[in-house]
């Protein structure tokens, strides 16, 4: 209390002669803490402002001073120094599984600096990052040191002999050991409920936290053999499976498309009572598009020949002769029109003398190779009467 009272009174005497305004040198704070910085004003009598900044160097750093260290100013008067606040904060990047010069690489790119230590690790290979202290994801101040973990890999044991355990016994011991357990089963009337073999072998090395499969005897017990007929196969192998039974099989080939991949039949049939693992022959329908019969080629009948109507029994053609002319008279007809046709002129009206003759005829070509031709040629000189030349063509009648 009398110390206080001693300062108070010291401080009012200063007031009152003028010597809380005395002019000192400014000291050099820079690269100081803001604490220690602050310290040495005060020392001297002055106060200070504090503006701060984000930078790389590390937080409460002094990076500059107002004015600069050395400079004589009065004590009543503030000096202003700007104060790093450290880089601002960051977040860890998640590397777990890198390798670990990527993930350094990361971590640095992210602000940060980095302590690499190396642990086993039976999830990440040897050289590869299997996660951070701060872990992944925190929010952490830049230039910080992070640890990266980098994997040696898996710590390598001697697997433990388990065959002859019961199966809890096996799994503790493998727990134990650091590893993990898988478990099969076997039907056996010997030591049902023990192990009957395991791998790894006893005595290898494995990594800690690898899988150590164990087979155990179990007694074998009798099951139905449920019916699969009718399904998939895949559908029919997990049916039987769901049982304890194994199957075959065999294929049968079949022209019914909605058969292919069909259980259609098996053995021993459905119903059956038989001991667990027995395996069951299942024959599956294996389509095959059928090969189809050619439809014979029928022979063609060949069309009956239309009817030839029957010709004319004859053809007729004359003429009237003309006095002192010598002229040769055609008859022609088609093939169809009189079949065989036989030609044959006379004159009419011929009383002997009439100055009438018929000097030759005959068949001749006709105008084209299915045609036929009949000629007479006739010679008159002063008619005494009307004369006929009269050319009968007779037909063959079908």
């Amino acid at each position: 209390m009398l110390a206080a009272t001693a300062a108070l009174a010291v401080s009012f005497a200063l007031l009152a002669s003028g010597c809380g305004d005395s002019t000192e040198e400014v000291p050099n704070t820079v690269n100081q803490t803001l604490a220690v910085g602050q310290q040495m004003l005060g020392d001297k009598g002055f106060k200070s402002t504090v503006k701060r900044v984000t930078n790389n160097q590390g937080k409460d750093e002094i990076l500059n001073q107002d004015p600069v260290g050395g400079t004589e100013q009065k004590t009543s008067e503030a000096v202003a120094l700007t104060v790093s606040n450290g880089p601002g904060d960051g977040i860890v990047p998640n590397v777990a599984g890198d390798p670990a010069d990527r993930a350094e690489q990361q971590i640095r790119d992210a602000g940060f600096k980095t302590v690499i230590v190396e642990v086993y690790s039976s999830a990440h290979e040897a050289g590869f990052a299997t996660g951070t202290a701060p872990s992944s994801g925190s929010d952490v101040e830049k230039n910080t040191k992070v640890t990266l973990k980098i994997s040696k890999g898996a710590q390598q044991v001697k697997v433990p002999n388990v065959v002859g355990l019961t199966e809890g016994s096996a799994d503790t011991a493998l727990a134990n050991a650091g590893f993990r357990v898988d478990h099969s089963y076997q039907a056996s009337s010997k030591n049902p409920g023990k192990v009957r073999a395991q791998d790894p072998s006893s005595g290898v090395s494995a990594g800690v936290g690898s899988s150590v499969q164990v087979t155990i005897n179990q007694a074998p017990k009798k099951v139905r053999v449920p019916n699969a007929v009718g399904q998939t196969q895949s559908r029919a192998d997990r049916t039987l499976q769901n049982v304890g039974l194994d199957a075959v099989y065999a294929t049968r080939t079949v022209t019914n498309r909605s058969q292919d991949g069909i259980v259609l039949a098996m053995s021993p049939g459905a119903g059956s009572t038989v001991t667990q693992g027995t395996n069951v022959a299942l024959t599956i329908g294996k389509y095959k598009r059928p090969t189809p019969t050619p439809t014979p080629t029928p022979t063609p009948t060949p069309p009956k020949p239309k009817p030839v109507p029957p010709g004319p029994s004859s053809i007729v053609k004359q003429w009237n002769l003309v006095a002192d002319q010598t002229k040769t008279y055609t008859v022609t007809w088609g093939a169809g029109q009189c079949p065989g046709g036989e030609g044959n002129a006379v004159l009419k009206g011929d009383e002997g003398d009439s100055g009438a003759q018929i000097t030759a005829q005959g068949d001749a070509d006709g105008p084209s190779s299915n045609t036929s031709s009949y000629y007479a040629t006739t010679e008159t000189t002063d008619l005494a009467s009307p004369v006929t030349l009269v050319i009968t063509i007779t037909c063959r009648v079908q």
